[in-house]
């Protein structure tokens, strides 16, 4: 499976909980980074996600990109503000 594969909530629960075999790759560049995480937001439509699921999509998140949960919280919340 490909992490473009996975859309829906549940599938990236069952990522995290390690029940799906997946390779990824970590983007090296900072920009490609956040260009990533802001078309995942925008994928999974976070805005509109229930608290759990908001949870599910930032642990997504910080397993891929590398981020911690403090840098991935202040992202999101410059994504919420901006759309950026």
């Amino acid at each position: 499976m490909k992490l473009d594969q996975l859309t829906t909530i549940k599938q990236l629960e069952s990522f995290l909980n390690g029940s799906q075999v997946c390779a990824y790759e970590v983007c090296s560049n900072k920009d490609e980074r956040y260009r990533w995480i802001q078309s995942t937001l925008v994928q999974f439509g976070y805005m509109s996600l229930h608290k759990s699921e908001k949870g599910i999509v930032i642990r997504y998140l910080i397993k891929i990109s590398g981020y911690s949960r403090q840098q991935i919280t202040r992202l999101i919340k410059q994504y919420v503000k901006t759309g950026r």
